[in-house]
């Protein structure tokens, strides 16, 4: 049952309680009853009076007529008091069913608006809810298709990652088998040359080839390390402090070229400094002493004829013999050079660093066995920066990797060198000592004015 029934069951209820009310106030009797009855009543005593007392029948009629009056006067009073009181039942009745209409009209309209105003709401409410449940259905679609997409980005980034590391594996075997082809050209060349010397132009390239695949070997696997020379490593700096005693300085300003520097003082010391590669050190000394016995009694040319000759029978006929000791000096070589580098660049050597960095020493093994078979006497020149010794900038035998122009360097202070450079002395045919020539000129960077 609605409010509004409820309401309108309570206004029936006051209706019929007010009609009770009225029907429970007893109806006054009809005039002609109120003054009917007292005079049948006074008559039927006048006849019996008259019949037991026909005497006094006059003075009786005149009391009788008084006493009915004044009876009939009494109950037409009471009549009109009852008339106002019906009159104003009455007119209460219809004020009072007056105000029930408009109440019931009332709250029929509050009734109505309320139920509109509840249909509303309901209606407004279920259109926000079918939003809302759209809405929520809308996004976690949305976010199943975000994380779709970002597995499918993680994937690619796998993949990529992938392509970009197996890309590098191919680059390091590309520059591995190039290394491999260079080498195997030289040792051709050298191979099948009988007596014929090789020319200046052609050991001055393959110095320049040596210090380019240097220079590449740093750039690939050491551009973006850091240096640190305050970690592991004690005599791993120790050793650096010999090889370059103005590392320090460097560093600050260039630190590919100081590990430029680092490697080629290697090469130059276990490398070029040996009288012939690939022979103990009890073997190159006895060699080098026969060689002084020989410069003490006969001459410059003679001499280096000879040592042209004997390393060259060592370099054709010994080189599988001597394959142990070679690989012994590129093995302490490579040794040496990742235990300084590993040490102040935090970094560990890997195979493919290893692999090139092996093709690189025995690149510089057959150039220094080049070196020496030759009759004129070519020297590997590397100049040291020492502290409190300034040296300077020599256009003839220097080339500066800074970009200035020469004109600007004279005289200018060097800080470091990144590649030691190449001079002969003597001919083709090993005489004239005193002649000096530069083949190859040692990379150097000059300090900033």
């Amino acid at each position: 049952m609605s409010t509004s029934d409820k309401r309108r069951g309570g206004s029936h209820a006051i209706r019929s309680s007010t009609s009770s009310r009225s029907s429970s106030i007893i109806a006054p009797p009809p005039r002609a009853q109120l003054t009917g009855s007292p005079s049948a009543s006074t008559s039927a005593g006048q006849d019996t009076e008259g019949a037991h007392e026909p005497g006094s029948s006059s003075s009786s009629n005149s009391v009788n007529k008084d006493g009915g009056a004044a009876a009939l006067a009494a109950r037409e009073k009471e009549s009109m008091l009852l008339k106002e009181k019906d009159e104003k039942i009455a007119a209460l009745e219809r004020e009072l069913a007056v105000m029930e209409g408009e109440f019931t009209r009332e709250l029929d309209r509050l009734s109505q608006n309320e139920s509109e105003t509840a249909s509303f709401w309901q209606r407004k409410h279920s259109v926000l809810h079918q939003q809302f449940l759209r809405a929520d259905t809308e996004l976690r679609l949305l976010r199943s298709e975000v994380d779709v997409r970002e597995a499918e980005r993680q994937e690619l980034r796998d993949g990529w990652d992938v392509l970009r590391r197996e890309l590098r594996a191919r680059d390091d075997e590309i520059l591995a088998l190039k290394g491999h082809l260079n080498g195997m050209k030289q040792w051709v060349s050298a191979s099948t040359r009988t007596d014929q010397q090789t020319s200046d132009e052609e050991i001055g390239e393959s110095m320049t080839k040596l210090g380019n695949s240097l220079q590449n070997w740093v750039i690939m696997h050491f551009r973006k390390a850091k240096l640190d020379f305050s970690g592991r490593g004690q005599s791993s700096i120790e050793d650096l402090s010999q090889l370059v005693p103005m590392y320090q300085d460097i560093e600050a300003q260039a630190k590919l070229h100081l590990l430029q520097s680092i490697v080629s003082t290697i090469l130059v010391e276990m490398v070029f400094g040996c009288y012939f590669p690939g022979l103990s050190d009890a073997q190159g000394n006895q060699l080098r002493g026969t060689e002084q016995i020989l410069a003490s009694i006969g001459t410059a040319e003679a001499v280096n004829q000879w040592r042209a000759m004997t390393l060259t029978l060592l370099r054709k006929e010994a080189s599988p013999k001597l394959q142990t000791e070679t690989t012994a000096i590129v093995k302490s070589v490579i040794l040496r050079v990742n235990s300084i580098l590993d040490a102040i660049t935090g970094t560990e050597a890997t195979d493919a660093r290893d692999q090139a960095l092996y093709v690189l020493v025995n690149s510089a093994v057959e150039l220094a066995r080049l070196l020496v078979v030759q009759k004129a006497v070519f020297k590997v020149t590397m100049p040291k920066i020492l502290p409190h010794q300034r040296t300077t900038f020599e256009a003839s035998s220097m080339d500066d990797i800074g970009g200035e122009e020469e004109e600007s360097l004279a005289g200018r202070e060097i800080c470091c060198v990144t590649f030691p450079g190449i001079t002969k002395f003597g001919d083709e045919s090993g005489s004239h000592p005193q002649y000096r020539n530069i083949i190859a000129k040692a990379r150097v960077l000059c300090s900033p004015e």
